[in-house]
């Protein structure tokens, strides 16, 4: 892969990558930083992409690996996700939701459903939480998550399978309906 290539990378890729670093880690400038990292390992390491996965999951496995050294550098045990912040920092579920003129009442009830899934996706472990957003944020198949977290798809299922299992048990708990895959 040539300069050009990696330029080219960085236009079709950078606003997906730096939607996903913020909702990871719930902090604008830190998802900058973890976006112009993760394309610095890339320019560094251009010539061992091999083409096997697409681009975009070769730079979602740096970018998830930045953001699992950050967390270590954070000495964080957690890793939560901070999806939104009463100071604006961070994405908040209803950001990657299509937009419309809701009314107060339904504002109050999303607002209610948003405090809700934040609290159930802390309570998952990272890996899990992994999972869970690039299937449903980002939209990647099981093979694509598979490639971007280098493990088997059967593992990918298994988290994913978990994972829903234990946001829909918190959920109804809550009163709320329980996620489908």
């Amino acid at each position: 892969m040539t300069e050009q290539s990696l330029r080219r990378l960085v236009r079709l890729h950078y606003d997906r990558l730096f939607r996903a670093a913020r909702f990871m880690c719930g902090n604008v400038s830190v998802a900058e930083d973890l976006v112009q990292d993760t394309f610095l390992a890339a320019a560094k390491s251009l010539k061992t992409f091999e083409g096997r996965s697409s681009p975009y999951t070769w730079l979602y496995g740096i970018l998830l690996n930045k953001f699992r050294q950050w967390l270590r550098r954070k000495d964080s045990a957690a890793a939560p996700l901070h999806m939104g912040h009463p100071d604006g920092e961070g994405a908040a579920p209803e950001d990657f939701l299509p937009s419309s003129l809701p009314g107060p009442e339904e504002l109050a009830e999303r607002s209610e459903a948003a405090r809700m899934v934040r609290a159930v996706l802390d309570e998952l472990s990272e890996d899990h939480r992994s999972v869970v957003t690039l299937r449903f944020i980002e939209g990647l198949s099981y093979e694509e998550i598979a490639e971007a977290i280098d493990c088997p798809i059967g593992t990918v299922k298994s988290r994913i399978h978990y994972a829903l299992r234990k946001i829909g048990e918190r959920l109804t708990e809550e009163g709320l309906s329980a996620p489908e895959d």
